[in-house]
């Protein structure tokens, strides 16, 4: 909806500030001062001879009436909520903005981040593999797995590189990610059964794989990843991982299966020391 000009002159000085100035501080001011005049002089007379009060206490009871007045209005009652919604309606100022944080998954990546599950036919990962296939989109694929899981992604890779992705580059199993809080280790796509429900392992696995996206020259924001499959901690650390707004993500639908949906994130996260115990 277009906004009224006035209302965008008000509201930003920078877009004309002669503009800004008459209407802002001469007109308003001169208008508010005419309409105080008026008001209190019409009234001064009949508060003198009717409620016999010296000027300065009726001014002063009337302004607290009227602060009450007004300060009632607007906790009590929708009358600010109604004029809002007249406003908005006649275009002098703008509705809310409402975006999908969740919706259906089109494009494919030529990056792809995955949770592998323990199910040997047509796990979760697969179904998200072969959306990003479309068009030989798909150019490398992490997938993170554990011992439980570790033969299924095995079978997985082998089927998809024979019905069509031999190009396609896979990490997974025991293929090395550095760690990208102590550089003079590295962590593995096996995840070891005692790390499995540690979010903040898997949060830099997830960490160590964007800094091998921008290794082999991808963007960020070429890569996405599914937290559909794996553990509840392995899921809760790849979402830590992927707050920011450049890591996408998405998910299999359970409602409309199996239906990718993009899921839009956009938080700064900061790390919080935990004390000695």
């Amino acid at each position: 909806m277009k906004r009224n000009p006035i209302i965008e002159i008000l509201a930003d000085p920078t877009k004309s500030f002669l503009a800004n100035f008459v209407l802002g501080t001469l007109v308003f001011t001169i208008v508010s001062d005419g309409v105080s005049d008026l008001f209190w002089q019409g009234i001064q007379g009949w508060a003198n001879t009717q409620l016999w009060m010296s000027e300065w206490l009726f001014r002063l009871t009337v302004s607290a009436v009227l602060i009450l007045l007004v300060l009632a209005v607007i906790y009590f009652t929708n009358f600010t909520r109604f004029v809002r919604s007249q406003l908005t309606n006649v275009g002098l100022i703008a509705g809310p903005i409402t975006t999908n944080n969740v919706f259906p998954l089109t494009r494919a990546y030529p990056g792809l981040i995955v949770l592998m599950s323990p199910k040997m036919e047509n796990p979760p990962a697969e179904i998200a593999i072969r959306h990003h296939l479309q068009n030989n989109a798909l150019r490398v694929c992490w997938i993170i797995c554990t011992h439980q899981s570790r033969e299924a992604a095995r079978a997985m890779v082998d089927r998809l590189k024979r019905s069509g992705a031999e190009s396609v580059r896979f990490y997974y199993d025991s293929d090395p990610i550095e760690d990208v809080e102590l550089r003079s280790r590295s962590l593995s796509m096996l995840v070891p059964d005692d790390k499995v429900d540690d979010p903040n392992h898997i949060r830099k696995l997830v960490e160590g794989i964007y800094a091998d996206v921008q290794r082999i020259g991808f963007d960020e924001s070429e890569v996405i990843a599914d937290y559909t499959g794996g553990t509840k901690g392995m899921t809760a650390g790849l979402l830590l991982a992927c707050t920011k707004p450049e890591r996408p993500l998405q998910y299999l639908s359970q409602v409309n299966y199996p239906q990718i949906m993009a899921v839009q994130l956009a938080y700064r996260l900061k790390p919080q020391k935990q004390a000695d115990g």
